[in-house]
């Protein structure tokens, strides 16, 4: 058998048959570059997507969705040679013997070659954002909401977990990278307890969190160096997991250090959960008092909010209203300032739906407003300004005025 079409000079010519099965719709072509080439081989990609769902492909860290592109030349599949062995016998078996005949185009010279399929167009791969809209939807159906809840759960009986999802029910049912679906996790504050990815209720963290506070504030610990073997003891006693203490504590701080080993031997032991120090985030200190305020009332005068919020801040804490960007509205009526609440929290990731939502909020933005509220956009390629060119119409009446933008 020769080698095949790989070794055909300039001029040269080829007869092509129609090997056995041909016409078979099991191969599709896909168009990828080298980097992704690399994770295919290394068996890194997947495709995901529910049903309903326009799929996509998923690396390690990327998504992207899956286009058709179709083409008006008639494109044949040809296997390599150690593949085509078959196709050669097939056609003798079937009685083909011209290949050898010169005056019909056959003869030693000429190649043989068969075909075992037809594509009218290869895939495409279109690099996209992450789908991660689901991914609340799934964690929202059953957040952590008891002290007790989450003791056992590595022994949790089938139907019991239902409404709870593992790392793989999560990348089965959404359409982001790992890399990706760990980033959405992480900004929904989620936490594993067991083998379930869990957002743990806000009422429920607010809740805990108080609980620190006033602790600290009790047995006077500085905030900006909360031991774990001081902190965990009290809040286990009071029915607070230990893992979901130190969840709450990740979530408004971070971790700083461990213990020394000498202290840790002389206090502690070797328990390896009680070996660190949190040191909690003034902003996010700040912002759990301000979420409270500004859930406790539709609208405030922004003095009175000031004062409220300062008076209940710990001590040595001082609020900014500059924290409140991205949260809350300042609106200017008559000579008086009111604050009312807007999140981006509750906004979609989407750019389309949340410049919609923004405009439905209000016609006309300033930049100093409207900037707190796009800054998270991501869309792959496109930079804040490329989506502001596309969702927004800019208003400058001078080269020195502010700029306002309204919906395009």
């Amino acid at each position: 058998m020769p080698s095949g079409i790989w070794d055909l000079e300039v001029n040269s010519t080829a007869n092509v048959i129609f090997g056995e099965g041909y016409g078979s719709e099991d191969f599709k072509l896909m168009e990828v570059d080298d980097a992704i080439v690399g994770e295919i081989l290394d068996q890194e990609v997947t495709i995901r997507g529910c049903s309903g769902d326009e799929a996509v492909l998923c690396t390690s860290t990327s998504t992207y969705a899956i286009k058709f592109v179709a083409t008006s030349n008639t494109v044949l599949l040809i296997p390599p040679p150690d593949h085509a062995a078959g196709y050669a016998d097939d056609q003798s078996s079937n009685g083909s013997g011209d290949a050898g005949d010169p005056e019909k185009g056959g003869g030693s010279s000429t190649v043989s070659v068969s075909a075992i399929a037809t594509s009218t167009g290869h895939l495409e791969l279109v690099h996209t954002a992450p789908r991660l809209e689901r991914l609340k939807e799934l964690l929202s159906r059953r957040p952590y909401r008891d002290e007790g809840e989450g003791e056992g759960e590595d022994t949790m009986e089938e139907e019991d977990a239902e409404g709870l999802f593992t790392w793989d029910d999560l990348t089965d049912n959404v359409q982001a990278s790992d890399k990706e679906l760990l980033e959405g996790l992480k900004s929904l504050a989620a936490v594993q307890i067991g083998k379930h990815w869990r957002l743990v209720d806000e009422k429920f963290m607010r809740c805990l969190f108080e609980v620190i506070i006033l602790n600290a504030v009790q047995h006077d610990w500085p905030l900006n160096a909360l031991r774990s073997d001081e902190v965990l003891p009290v809040l286990n006693a009071d029915g607070y997991s230990s893992r979901i203490v130190r969840h709450c504590l990740e979530t408004y701080g971070a971790r700083i250090c461990s213990l020394s080993p000498a202290r840790e031997d002389e206090q502690m032991g070797t328990d390896d959960d009680q070996r660190e120090v949190w040191a909690l985030d003034e902003k996010q200190v700040c912002l759990h008092y301000a979420r409270q305020l500004l859930t406790a009332a539709s609208k405030w005068r922004l003095d009175d909010f000031l004062e409220a919020w300062q008076r209940n801040l710990p001590t040595g804490i001082t609020c900014n209203v500059e924290l409140l960007r991205g949260e809350a509205l300042v609106e200017k009526l008559g000579s008086e300032s009111w604050l009312r609440p807007f999140s981006t929290a509750s906004l979609s990731t989407k750019p389309a739906a949340r410049f919609a939502a923004l405009f439905k909020e209000r016609p006309r933005w300033e930049w100093q407003d409207l900037e707190p509220y796009v800054r998270d956009l991501r869309a792959p390629g496109q930079s804040v300004e490329a989506l502001l060119i596309r969702y927004t119409r800019k208003i400058q009446p001078t080269a020195d005025a502010s700029p306002i933008f309204a919906a395009r």
